[in-house]
């Protein structure tokens, strides 16, 4: 599958370290095949959104576009953000 950012991951990425960004990036790589990541979790069904865990600190949020045959990472946040903010994806 294609992998997608929108315009706010990337923003959110410039702002952090290199080492960050690259442990970061290494997760994002890993969404060309969404359905190999054991530790991701479906939040919405309906609308094919999921999140996954970057080590204890960051979420990636991302939308499964099936018929387009791409991941479009929607959100990048710490997991405090990503639990406050779920319902903003229903």
């Amino acid at each position: 599958m294609n992998v997608e950012l929108d315009r706010g991951v990337i923003k959110t990425l410039l702002r952090f370290p290199k080492d960050l960004r690259r442990e970061i990036f290494d997760h994002i790589t890993k969404l060309e095949k969404p359905e190999s990541i054991p530790s991701s979790e479906c939040l919405f069904p309906a609308k094919n959104i999921y999140r996954i865990h970057i080590g204890r600190r960051y979420t990636i949020i991302y939308k499964i576009l099936k018929e387009a045959n791409t991941v479009l990472v929607l959100d990048l946040m710490t997991i405090e953000q990503a639990h406050k903010r779920y319902r903003r994806y229903r």
